[in-house]
């Protein structure tokens, strides 16, 4: 009886694995949570550490949140592919659970995170397990992993 009901369950089992269907990210390690602690003005050198400030990155399977820890500001979903040491940003809405996530149609929103096109590309500088730095030959962004 004992093994009967072995059985049944490895079989149970075996078929519900096969039948779900697992996807995974290739992100490497770019996914996570990354703080933006500088800002560096490529024409003119200024360099803003963002000290004090909590405005995060954060990469999960194919979608980023841009979000302000401190709560002055909305969160942002976008879309985002890594190919070939670039890391493209796009397709920006307005997160929203209560009231429906919306379209954002003014990039001037999201340059508090770094971003100041509805639509952006940067080269890849830096991305290891604990520090990642972006440019978009205006802005060089550097970010520290929690």
């Amino acid at each position: 009886m004992r093994h009967c009901l072995y059985m049944a369950v490895s079989t149970f089992v075996a078929v519900m694995m096969a039948s779900c269907e697992l996807n995974t990210s290739d992100n490497g390690d770019l996914d996570g949570m990354w703080r933006l602690a500088q800002v560096d003005t490529l024409a003119t050198s200024g360099v803003n550490r963002m000290e004090g400030e909590k405005k995060y990155w954060m990469f999960q399977y194919k979608l980023l949140q841009l979000e302000d820890k401190a709560g002055t500001m909305g969160s942002v979903l976008m879309r985002f592919e890594q190919n070939n040491g670039t890391l493209r940003v796009y397709a920006p809405y307005w997160y929203d659970r209560e009231d429906g996530d919306r379209p954002l149609d003014d990039p001037s929103q999201m340059a508090p995170y770094g971003v100041n096109a509805l639509e952006e590309t940067f080269t890849i500088e830096a991305l290891d397990g604990g520090r990642m730095v972006l440019s978009n030959g205006t802005l060089r962004l550097s970010f520290r992993k929690l």
